[in-house]
C-alpha cells in the first residue's frame, strides 16, 4: 500500500475509532483524578496496561511503569489495533507512569511520566518477539544517527509516526528534529496534514522512541495543561532553527533544577 493510500483509509476511520474507544464512562472520570502537571503531579486509580499481548510487548525500563489513566491505555490499545490494520510488526511499548503517578526517582532521565498521560513509544519493533532478557535490556533501534535520518526511517516507522499522531486525543509528540523534518518533506504538502504535523515537537534526543503526550481528559479540573502548540504545521522557521548554528557570542549559563512541587492531593496519594 503506498503511503497515500494509507493515509486516505487510515484518515477515514479514524473518526469511527474514536468513538468506540473510550474505555471509561463520564460516571467514572473523578475515580481517575489526575492533579498537577505532566512534570509535577500524579494519578489516583490509575489502571495497569497488560505486558503479555500477542500484539505488543513492554520494554521493562524499571519496575512498575506501565500504568497509567485509562485515556492512554484506550489510545495504546486503540494505536496497536490501527498499526496492525496497516499491517505493521507488533508494537514495543514503553514508559508510561508509576502506579500512583510522580516522578520515577533520581535514577531516571524523564522530566514528566508523572500524570499517566505520557506514554515511550520504540521504533525497535516485537518482530522478532523479544525475550523477558531483551525486554528487560532494552536495545535501542535509533533512526537518527550523525544528525541524519538512517535507513531505518522506512515506511512502517513513517506509518507508525503517522498512525500516533493522527489521533485528536494527542496533546503533542516529542520526536527528534531531524525526525520531524523528514515527516515534513514527506506531507506538509498534503492536505489536512497540518494539525498531526503540528503535534509531532521537536525536542533533543528521541531518536530511539516518540514521547506520546496526552491531552487532559475530559472533565479532569485538576489537570494542568500544556501550552497549547503554535498554530500551523510546524515545518518552517520554527522547525528549521534547530539546525542553525549556536550563537557565539551567547553565554553558557547552568540552569539550576529545582526541586518539583507536587499538588497537595499528591502526598496523600503517593503513599498508598
Amino acid at each position: 500500500m503506498t503511503l497515500k493510500a494509507f493515509i486516505t483509509r487510515f484518515g477515514c476511520i479514524l473518526c469511527l475509532l474514536l468513538c468506540t474507544s473510550a474505555a471509561y464512562s463520564a460516571q467514572s472520570k473523578d475515580k481517575y483524578a489526575i492533579y498537577g502537571s505532566y512534570n509535577a503531579g500524579c494519578i489516583a486509580n490509575s489502571v495497569e496496561l497488560e505486558r503479555n499481548s500477542p500484539d505488543y510487548q513492554v520494554q521493562i525500563w524499571g519496575k512498575g511503569r506501565n500504568f497509567g489513566h485509562p485515556q492512554t491505555i484506550s489510545y495504546i490499545e486503540d494505536l496497536v489495533r490501527r498499526t496492525k490494520d496497516a499491517g505493521l510488526p507488533p508494537l514495543l511499548i514503553g514508559d508510561i507512569s508509576l502506579k500512583n503517578g510522580g516522578p520515577f526517582g533520581s535514577r531516571s532521565n524523564h522530566a514528566s511520566h508523572n500524570t499517566g498521560l505520557d506514554v515511550d513509544i520504540a521504533f525497535d519493533f516485537a518482530s522478532p518477539r523479544k525475550t523477558q532478557s531483551e525486554l528487560l535490556k532494552p536495545k535501542d533501534v535509533y533512526i537518527v544517527k550523525n544528525d541524519a535520518l538512517t535507513s531505518d526511517f522506512d515506511t512502517d516507522r513513517i506509518k507508525l509516526i503517522y498512525l500516533a499522531a493522527n489521533d485528536d486525543r494527542v496533546d503533542r509528540i516529542f520526536v527528534s528534529p531531524r525526525i520531524k523534518e523528514g515527516m515534513c518533506k514527506l506531507f506538509s504538502a498534503h492536505k489536512d496534514s497540518a494539525i498531526w504535523l503540528s503535534r509531532l515537537r521537536p525536542w533533543f534526543g528521541h531518536k530511539a522512541h516518540m514521547h506520546v503526550r496526552l491531552k487532559c481528559p475530559e472533565g479532569s479540573e485538576h489537570c494542568i495543561k500544556q501550552q497549547a502548540v503554535p498554530e500551523g504545521d510546524g515545518c518552517g522557521y520554527e522547525l528549521m532553527s534547530w539546525f542553525l548554528p549556536p550563537d557565539p557570542k551567547a553565554k553558557n549559563t547552568a540552569v539550576k533544577k529545582k526541586k518539583k512541587k507536587l499538588p497537595k492531593q499528591c502526598s496523600l496519594i503517593l503513599k498508598k
